[in-house]
């Protein structure tokens, strides 16, 4: 597939990396000639300098050809043109980054007017995901897959899991429908092996029904988010709007703490429920004053990645339960874990695997990037004519870093062994390590097997 991105941008660049690690042919178009002279020493794409608003560039050949065209600059009108331009133009698909609060909620016109086939917002979708995190009944950190019917939790182990750490794999007892499928440790993900020992510090990745989640989360003995009331938001920019909005919605008045009086007066404005306080997120003095020890949750998302690290863990030593940070450099992600904080958002990762979602279609319904990439966790439909229906797992011939960790049949929840037989049409939650989209489309692929 050939994909046109309009933007080198942060975002721009993370997806142009991930569709070229699944061997897409990618056409990067900016006005920044020095920056795409060092992307095409880094990748291997095609760059063209010039206007993406501008009917020139996108009658260019390598554009039009392109099956789809993603618009990611910083400007939503641009994003928006080059888009309804393309469609014109007979690019098939088209997507757009729109991030204004305005234009997301107050568009006259459909998005198919507009030439788009889809609209993605990573701020407001990282504001949901915050929201989730604070307010889920589990006590661990989870991903739902198969209409909510499965879980992926990552736990991080520490000295105080004496039932866990130092422990070898085979030896922990975990419930008979949970799957340990990776741990990260120093920043790195491996697939455990069941001699492999759990060591201090390690964050656990599981699969499971929910009911196994919850029950190994209570041997952990940690408590349930049932009733946030108290969360303090600091940073008043799109993702503390749109999270401010989304918790307001849920009855939780939320206090978010903004420097620019400007802003502080425009959230006033649109969140009255909401208590905004115009202040410094690094004064202790006022974190205390507002009840920092009592908080049920603690987000920092301000635009520096270093300031939402270093609050997050402030506030964690203050008081507060639970601690979120927003990150956008992928170097950091990696570190949160070791950090303590207790989990960290990257908008521009939910928008890659968002994107990437989109891209792969077809019979992949969800998509989840863990560790900057380094992991991914996918939600497939099996072809009723791949060559694997039928097949016992065991002789599939998996490649090393692929782990089937669930299966959805009908309304069963499948934890599977060597022995269980593949059916069409089941719906597998894949755990994968070291591998591009394209071979776990193996598992699609009518007449194809993975060990082919």
């Amino acid at each position: 597939m050939r994909v046109t991105i309009i933007g080198a941008g942060k975002v721009g660049l993370e997806i142009a990396r991930r569709l070229d690690k699944d061997n897409h042919d990618i056409v990067i178009i900016d006005r920044d000639e020095s920056k795409l002279l060092q992307i095409e020493q880094q990748m291997d794409v095609l760059c063209v300098k010039g206007n993406a608003s501008s009917a020139s560039v996108l009658k260019l050949p390598e554009v039009l050809q392109s099956d789809l065209v993603a618009a990611m600059t910083n400007s939503d009108e641009v994003n928006m043109i080059a888009c309804l331009m393309a469609k014109k133009l007979g690019v098939p698909r088209t997507v757009a980054r729109i991030r204004d609060p305005v234009y997301a909620r107050d568009l006259v016109v459909s998005k198919e007017d507009l030439g788009l086939d889809l609209i993605i917002n990573p701020e407001y979708s990282a504001a949901l995901e915050i929201a989730r995190l604070l307010t889920v009944s589990l006590p661990v950190h989870t991903e739902p897959f198969a209409d909510g019917k499965v879980q992926m939790a990552d736990i991080t182990i520490d000295e105080s899991h004496r039932h866990i750490v130092n422990r070898r794999v085979m030896d922990i007892d975990i419930p008979l429908s949970c799957l340990i499928v990776g741990i990260s440790r120093k920043g790195k993900m491996i697939v455990p092996g069941g001699a492999d020992v759990i060591l201090p510090g390690d964050t656990l990745y599981l699969i499971g029904n929910v009911d196994s989640i919850k029950r190994f989360a209570a041997k952990l003995k940690r408590k349930r988010n049932h009733n946030v009331t108290n969360v303090i938001i600091l940073g008043g920019g799109r993702i503390g709007y749109y999270l401010g909005e989304k918790l307001c919605s849920l009855g939780i008045r939320p206090k978010i703490i903004e420097q620019n009086p400007r802003r502080c007066q425009e959230l006033a404005e649109h969140l009255p429920d909401a208590l905004i306080l115009q202040g410094d997120g690094s004064d202790i003095e006022l974190l205390k004053r507002e009840g920092i020890k009592d908080t049920d949750g603690f987000v920092a998302v301000t635009g520096f990645d270093e300031e939402n690290l270093l609050l997050s863990l402030l506030a964690k030593q203050l008081g507060a339960k639970q601690v979120i940070a927003k990150v956008s450099r992928p170097n950091y992600t990696s570190l949160v874990e070791q950090l303590g904080v207790d989990a960290a958002i990257s908008p521009r990762l939910i928008m890659a695997s968002a994107i990437l979602r989109y891209i792969r279609g077809g019979r992949l319904l969800s998509l989840v990037l863990l560790l900057n990439g380094q992991a991914e966790v996918i939600e497939l439909i099996l072809h009723p004519e791949s060559h694997t229906v039928g097949k016992p797992l065991s002789k599939l011939g998996l490649p090393q870093g692929i782990i089937i960790g669930a299966i959805k049949r009908a309304n069963e929840i499948v934890i599977p062994k060597g022995d269980v037989v593949l059916s069409g049409h089941d719906r597998l939650v894949v755990f994968t390590v070291g591998h591009n989209a394209s071979e776990i489309d193996g598992l699609l692929n009518v007449g194809r097997c993975l060990s082919e």
